[in-house]
């Protein structure tokens, strides 16, 4: 097992500011990164991320995320590249959340094969063979995956370094029944794009020069959350 070069460990506590762009176009929405302060560029290729989230049966992470719980913890594995079939080097991440800060615990999981009929009992094949603490064991064996997710990500970073923007669209939700894991699939509308601000808490008190300059105001957006109340309306409240 490995953890693929492109991808970022979190050990230090960083902010991750959204704006939503509703009604937007990739291009506007590249123009707006690369036309702010701090004279952002592109950094890496452009590739498809995808999410797997795992919540208990009653939705527990749901609920601290959707009321704005001050800790908080979401669950999810995530990988690169195409989300049906192979699937290589796959990462579980565990997220958690002190306010507005987070930090990201990361496990390098064995591969496996992604397909309609991938149970609950599978993943449990795949957590026993990748080399995990004995303590995220046990976490996820109260956990459930509950949703499948990806969308297409560009990245940009500052001139300094100190700041990064990622902007995501053509986002697209899978519903992921814990018992069969068959996938029902729906979609944002293609001109949402989300744009993400991530920097380290040390730099809280100069992000203010990127964010009062841009035309779009900082905003509250959960992919996880989207993805639960479109297959689950009622919840949305």
């Amino acid at each position: 097992m490995s953890t693929p070069a492109n991808y970022t460990l979190l050990e230090t506590a960083r902010f991750e500011r959204k704006f939503v762009l509703e009604n937007s176009s990739l291009a506007y929405a590249k123009m707006l990164v690369k036309t702010s302060v701090g004279i952002f560029s592109p950094v890496y290729q452009k590739r498809r991320v995808n999410n797997i989230y795992f919540d208990t049966p009653n939705l527990t992470s749901y609920y601290e995320n959707h009321f704005g719980k001050s800790e908080r913890t979401k669950i999810r594995v995530r990988w690169y590249g195409e989300t049906f079939g192979a699937i290589k080097e796959p990462i579980l991440e565990i997220k958690l959340k002190f306010g507005a800060a987070g930090k990201k615990k990361s496990y390098p999981l064995e591969s496996f094969h992604l397909k309609e009929g991938f149970s609950r009992q599978d993943w449990n094949k795949v957590f026993l063979a990748s080399e995990l603490p004995e303590m995220v064991r046990a976490e996820l064996t109260r956990n459930v995956p509950t949703l499948l997710n990806h969308y297409e990500r560009e990245y940009f970073q500052s001139f300094d370094k100190d700041f990064r923007f990622t902007v995501d669209f053509n986002l697209k939700f899978f519903n992921v029944k814990s018992l069969t894991s068959s996938f029902l699939e729906k979609s944002l509308p293609e001109n949402t794009i989300i744009l993400e601000l991530k920097y380290d808490v040390k730099n809280d008190k100069t992000v203010k020069k990127i964010t009062n300059a841009l035309p779009v105001r900082l905003g509250k957006f959960s992919k996880y959350i989207r993805g639960v109340e479109i297959f689950n309306p009622h919840l949305a409240v």
